[in-house]
């Protein structure tokens, strides 16, 4: 949405064709920038520079947003869409990675099949005496069937 009111705002500007086409990327182009430079590679000077970057574009974003309008409720949205975009950058600004130890992670997913396979051995155990006991009960009931018949 911002991208067509940012070319409706070049046009209300007389700027043209590719003018007008080029006018959000090059205003994208350049919140992307800042958005680099706050990344936590950078030192807090960069970020720094980053963050103000990003509300420059952000404001004149802002400006061509409300400029398209040509009603209020046209002006208002214009507000709505860069108002959400500066919500959704925050929102990714609070998001933390995790960290993962590796050699932990497969420590316990070893420890947890090593458990698993102890408990297939067991019950297959069980499974086993229980069919030689079985087997030894028909054996036996075999044999006293064959003993009183003679």
């Amino acid at each position: 949405m911002s991208f067509t009111h940012v070319i409706e705002a070049a046009h209300k500007l007389e700027l043209h064709g590719w003018q007008a086409w080029t006018t959000p990327f090059a205003i994208d182009g350049i919140a992307v920038i800042g958005m680099v430079m706050r990344g936590a590679a950078f030192s807090r000077a960069t970020r720094q520079l980053g963050f103000r970057v990003q509300v420059a574009a952000g404001l004149l974003s802002l400006a061509c947003n409300v400029f398209a309008g040509d009603t209020v409720g046209e002006r208002v949205y214009g507000v709505l869409i860069v108002a959400l975009f500066v919500f959704s950058e925050w929102l990714s600004d609070r998001m933390e990675g995790r960290e993962v130890d590796v050699e932990r992670e497969r420590a316990a997913k070893r420890a947890a099949a090593a458990e698993k396979g102890r408990a297939t051995r067991a019950a297959n155990k069980q499974a086993a005496e229980r069919l030689v006991k079985s087997g030894r009960r028909r054996m036996d009931r075999e044999l006293a069937k064959l003993t009183e018949g003679r």
